[in-house]
């Protein structure tokens, strides 16, 4: 069963990787599924959403840490949930039908992200590392800074974000930045490595694909607009650097190349970032108690030897 699970995420991140590339691109077939931009901007914004939910679908689905795909579904869920109550009231708001076809699908999909977050979380986690403290004090960070932004953002308060946004693009973003913040509080409640695995590559396609925007962005964002753009900016750059440097750079944490030593060595070989469950007991301890208690018994032999000796 196991097996198959995985199998079903590898190709669903396979396709969903085609959606976030027609998203970029704008294909016709992808501009269908969100027919109510009223600028370029939601299309390079449900390219990054989609390809996060690729890389960690992929993520998933090669390293079979099924239990991760429960923080990724809750995501969705309060994403879903979000836009289709918010959808569903523009819809009264203007009598678009559409819009209220769009809060139907996104209700739906809310019910299915739901059902596969109570499903995933049933299984334990394949390793059990705890997570490095500079990801546990970033998460943090990334919680706030989210929930102040979509909170922003579906409040219309002027200038929050780098970008003057229509209705539907700010129930999109801000349900989307609410839905991550979830996302990420959920990795903080058991705070392991490789739930954190699976975060750190949605965040860094994300980053990947949304960077390039936010950076053309510069030449043209209105004065008042200018500190929310840097904000974010920065936030991103800080990410993408945070997630390449434990995934694919820091030895104990990266991804790729992963050496052959035991699981003791392993974790005798952690940094000092890693929050620690036990006091580490050393090998070299081991074999120092051992010769002393070599060293009692030869005494132990020879004090018997020479004592029946003399007698």
């Amino acid at each position: 069963m196991n097996k198959i699970l995985r199998i079903v995420l590898t190709i669903v991140g396979m396709l969903s990787l085609i959606l976030a590339v027609g998203f970029c691109l704008r294909l016709p077939w992808t501009v269908r599924l969100w027919p109510w931009a009223d600028s370029f901007l939601p299309y390079p914004f449900l390219g990054s959403i989609t390809a996060a939910t690729t890389a960690s679908l992929l993520w998933i689905g090669l390293s079979g840490e099924l239990r991760s795909a429960a923080g990724g579904a809750l995501h969705l869920t309060v994403f879903y949930a979000g836009l289709a109550s918010s959808l569903f009231l523009l819809s009264q708001h203007g009598g678009d039908q559409n819009l209220l076809m769009g809060a139907t699908v996104c209700a739906a999909g809310a019910l299915v992200s739901l059902a596969m977050f109570l499903w995933f979380r049933r299984y334990p986690l394949r390793e059990s590392r705890p997570m490095p403290l500079l990801v546990r004090i970033s998460f943090r960070m990334f919680v706030v800074v989210l929930v102040l932004v979509g909170s922003g953002i579906l409040l219309h308060i002027p200038n929050v974000f780098a970008w003057k946004l229509q209705p539907t693009s700010s129930v999109l973003l801000g349900w989307f930045f609410l839905g991550a913040a979830c996302y990420f509080l959920y990795g903080l409640v058991h705070p392991s490595w490789q739930k954190a695995c699976g975060q750190l590559w949605a965040f860094l396609a994300y980053d990947l694909v949304i960077i390039v925007p936010y950076l053309l962005h510069f030449a043209l964002v209105r004065p008042e607009q200018l500190p929310s753009l840097l904000v974010n900016t920065l936030v991103l750059l800080y990410s993408g650097a945070l997630a390449i440097y434990y995934l694919l750079v820091k030895k104990e944490t990266r991804t790729w190349g992963k050496s052959s030593q035991t699981p003791t060595a392993k974790k005798l070989s952690m940094g000092d970032d890693f929050w620690p469950e036990a006091p580490v007991h050393l090998a070299e301890d081991d074999c120092s108690s051992g010769l002393q208690s070599n060293e009692g018994d030869s005494a132990i032999v020879m004090s018997s030897h020479v004592g029946g000796k003399s007698a």
